[in-house]
């Protein structure tokens, strides 16, 4: 996966989110490019970020088929001092339903909510849609910065709907969308979009503002990518890690 720097055991949500998953030939593109992880994380400030990612983030490494410097993500047990969990979900396989049975644990306030279905809604997420929408919301305490996902999910016969947003609201109240995945039908079986999931809030380079850290997962590959604040734009200033199988 492709290393930007100008920046466990996995939990059960990743069992639903497996099934929301990047063409099979953008997968091979990304099994290519994070082979060079090394040769492309090669400043210091890039080097140090990705020190932070292993050492709060990794699990077994190397892992899957690879790269060699790549690791199982592993999601945390706690957020980070200052970090508010607002909303969150988790999914179990149901051997009995041959589906996920997934359980939702807080709601977005009627603003944040608003927001992110007025971004799905631009995706072209349809007003009747009759699936299920599950949430991600992390807020800083200090910066007052919040993060929030949504990812609307149905099943239709062997095809899955998907949507999905994720936002930044900086304490002014701005909004800027960090990912998004217009609503579309995929194979169930073989997703052929990239999906995200929220991993955490931390300031992984030490320069004393806050960072957001992602997973990405397109099908069989997984890795990560961190959103920094540059003169209060969002940046993606570091993706790799991670494993393919």
């Amino acid at each position: 996966m492709l290393v930007i720097c100008t920046n466990a055991s996995a939990r059960t949500k990743r069992v639903f989110i497996a099934v929301l998953l990047t063409l099979f030939a953008a997968g091979a593109y990304a099994n290519a490019q994070m082979q060079n992880d090394s040769d492309l994380c090669s400043t210091a400030a890039c080097q140090k970020i990705k020190s932070y990612l292993k050492a709060h983030y990794c699990g077994d490494s190397p892992a899957g088929n690879g790269p060699g410097d790549g690791c199982e993500i592993r999601f945390p047990k706690k957020p980070q001092k200052g970090v508010e969990v607002l909303a969150d979900y988790n999914c179990e396989w149901n051997a009995a339903k041959q589906d996920s049975v997934c359980k939702q644990a807080g709601q977005p306030s009627a603003s944040v909510r608003t927001i992110l279905f007025n971004e799905m809604r631009r995706l072209g997420l349809p007003a009747d849609a009759g699936g299920e929408t599950r949430f991600d919301i992390r807020k800083s305490v200090v910066s007052g910065l919040l993060v929030a996902g949504a990812v609307y999910s149905h099943t239709v016969g062997d095809d899955l709907e998907i949507c999905e947003v994720i936002v930044m609201i900086d304490k002014d109240s701005h909004v800027s969308v960090l990912r998004k995945l217009p609503f579309q039908k995929t194979d169930i079986d073989v997703p052929k979009v990239t999906t995200w999931n929220l991993i955490d809030l931390a300031d992984v380079d030490g320069d004393g503002q806050i960072d957001i850290i992602l997973e990405d997962d397109a099908y069989e590959d997984h890795w990560l990518e961190v959103v920094s604040l540059h003169n209060g734009s969002p940046q993606t200033v570091f993706s790799g890690l991670g494993y393919y199988l």
